[in-house]
């Protein structure tokens, strides 16, 4: 089960009973908690309608986990292509402990993960979600990161789908790490283009690099982003 269903478990105080089936995950399929960042997933809708395209959201606000991306983009009044919005920052969740003799505890916890796994988790987490919605790759695969974790950099974007697949491994650790290469590269041949964006104090934000994956998108990577040279960074599908 990912990450989102264990943590949000952690902030349930009463008994599964009185959890509505609208709030209950989804059995047997990958899925998210809804409303991750919904300022961020407004701004980058605001961004595309600004470039002349429609842009509708997937997901039922009547309901609390989905499986599927954030947008679906409409060129023309065509859909074109889905998105999913990833906010890149230190998770934390807020863990009740109850005691019969004194008031309900909270407490705070940052996972321990390394800057490398939360990263690769996201963008794991980004894939799923598009390949639910998008199973046959009949629409365009868009993903955009706002950067939120002063940790994080372009850099580590790169190095993490330029990563070799690790030799194979007969420990737990060494099947994960496996499996984790395998799942990027899985990116790197589904995803079509990914923004990385920086949040800014009037709410809209500012791209910072452009990851194409399809070079037929090149110039339209170049028209909304206005970005040129290393900034609009060109990366081979994964053979």
């Amino acid at each position: 089960m990912n990450r989102s269903l264990n943590e949000d478990s952690r902030h349930k105080s009463g008994s599964a009973a009185s959890v509505s089936p609208a709030d209950r995950p989804l059995r047997g399929v990958y899925v998210h908690r809804m409303g991750e960042n919904a300022d961020d997933e407004r701004a980058v809708a605001d961004f595309f309608r600004a470039h002349d395209l429609e842009v509708e959201g997937l997901e039922d606000p009547t309901q609390r986990f989905s499986r599927l991306p954030d947008l679906r983009i409409l060129r023309d009044g065509t859909p074109w292509a889905l998105c999913e919005v990833k906010t890149l920052w230190q998770h934390s969740w807020i863990v009740h402990i109850l005691h019969e003799d004194r008031p309900v505890e909270e407490r705070r916890e940052t996972t321990n993960k390394s800057l490398k796994q939360r990263v690769g988790d996201d963008l794991i987490l980004a894939l799923r979600q598009l390949n639910a919605g998008n199973p046959g790759h009949e629409l365009l695969n868009f993903v955009v990161l706002v950067n939120r974790d002063r940790e994080v950099s372009p850099a580590v974007f790169t190095e993490l789908l330029e990563r070799p697949l690790p030799e194979p491994g007969r420990s737990l650790k060494a099947r994960i790490a496996e499996e984790s290469a395998r799942q990027l590269a899985n990116f790197r041949q589904c995803i079509d283009f990914c923004l990385w964006a920086n949040p800014q104090a009037d709410g809209k934000l500012s791209i910072e690099r452009c990851f194409l994956f399809n070079p037929s998108l090149r110039s339209f990577a170049e028209e909304i982003t206005g970005l040129r040279g290393n900034k609009l960074i060109s990366l081979e599908p994964a053979a």
